[in-house]
């Protein structure tokens, strides 16, 4: 194998970080085409559920992939999952993201193009779980287990889509898994890059990791995630997710993330957890006030603010760390990491201006995609060269 390739499959980050940056930025340029009618798609799927499937089980599945798979060699202290089973997977992930795209034109029949996506999580837990597992680390198979959920919400679209099994429960379960996933390792990994950053800058500030706020916060979040999955339009689901919301507010508070806005690789950090608890109170009271809160505006803090401002960082931090480079912030990044926090900001209010609402929701996705293929520019290059 070339060594620029061997390079690329040494790594779930090297593999993944970078190609599911592409294909976010890529897609959702492709849905601002179909939602202003530059591109009409003439499949089974329609554009919207084609744009939410993508986004949740191609683009989030590929990031923890990358992430998972890279962070369980430090978790267990076995090698690295590389070679052939990572270039298999990969392949997978890609021959999904493939045969959906000609579904949604009708190119290929949906049943197929199910049959090949719904492959990937599974074997990508397969291959994760192994590792956690071999290496004895039970700590971890929670992560495993959510994993394992996601790919359970994956089936359930693909069920739904071709009217085997009618519901709308693939996407609650798939975001709430997301939003569970985020508020436990983002809970982890935010607090802990935030005191060492403010140590390095001689700041001698305690950053409490778990105490009872943040036991209460994840008790909180899960129940509220559980509750909005089984039962979407209960009063009582409502309140739990505002509820949960709020004490999630007051965990980041004990943080110190105004400390950091001079490196914002981790003020961003902030941010992202900023937006998973808001999102969590917008859907709250959309469910609560429907005619106050439109409940996109709560989907969109979660998805294009949350997952996609923790995801950047931490695919950034990733790619600085294991590439041997400095966890700085080079202007790219910082301008990627406006445009990523301003384009969810936007698609959040667009429903709150009725008349500009095509025009804003399309710049929102420009600006969007925007931070990501700078993403791509940025880290392209160093995902095929050696440390």
């Amino acid at each position: 194998m070339p060594s620029t390739l061997s390079t690329f499959f040494s790594y779930g980050f090297r593999t993944f970080f970078v190609t599911a940056a592409l294909f976010a930025g890529l897609s959702i340029l492709a849905w601002v085409a179909q939602f202003t009618g530059l591109l009409n798609s003439t499949g089974p799927l329609d554009a919207i559920t084609w744009h939410a499937h993508e986004m949740m089980f191609g683009y989030l599945a590929a990031v923890l992939a990358g992430f998972t798979l890279t962070a369980v060699a430090n978790w267990t202290g076995r090698p690295p999952v590389s070679g052939t089973p990572l270039i298999m997977l990969f392949l997978i992930w890609l021959a999904g993201r493939l045969s959906m795209t000609l579904a949604l034109f009708g190119t290929i029949p949906l049943a197929a193009a199910a049959l090949i996506d719904v492959t990937f999580i599974p074997v990508f837990a397969f291959l994760f779980g192994r590792e956690v597992i071999a290496g004895g680390n039970k700590r971890n198979l929670v992560v495993v287990g959510a994993v394992s959920v996601f790919g359970l919400a994956n089936l359930l679209f693909c069920l739904n889509a071709l009217d085997i099994y009618e519901n709308d429960l693939w996407s609650r379960l798939g975001l709430g898994i997301a939003a569970l996933l985020i508020a436990l390792i983002g809970g982890r990994i935010t607090p802990a890059f935030t005191g060492n950053w403010l140590k390095s800058q001689g700041r001698q500030v305690a950053v409490r990791e778990m105490g009872g706020v943040d036991k209460g916060a994840l008790l909180l979040t899960a129940l509220s995630v559980f509750s909005w999955t089984v039962f979407p339009y209960h009063l009582l689901t409502a309140f739990v997710l505002m509820a949960a919301g709020l004490t999630l507010l007051v965990r980041l508070s004990q943080w110190h993330g105004l400390k950091t806005t001079r490196e914002p690789l981790i003020f961003f950090l902030h941010v992202g957890y900023g937006f998973l608890a808001t999102s969590l109170i917008a859907i709250g009271v959309s469910i609560w006030q429907p005619d106050l809160v439109a409940i996109s505006t709560g989907l969109h803090l979660l998805t294009a603010g949350t997952i996609g401002l923790m995801t950047f960082v931490v695919m950034t931090r990733a790619l600085l760390g294991h590439t041997g480079r400095p966890l700085v912030t080079s202007p790219a990044v910082a301008t990627a990491l406006l445009l990523i926090a301003g384009g969810a900001l936007l698609r959040a209010g667009a429903p709150w201006i009725p008349s500009l609402y095509i025009p804003l929701v399309s710049l929102s996705g420009i600006i969007w995609s925007g931070g990501f293929l700078i993403f791509v520019g940025h880290f392209a290059p160093m995902i095929v060269r050696p440390r």
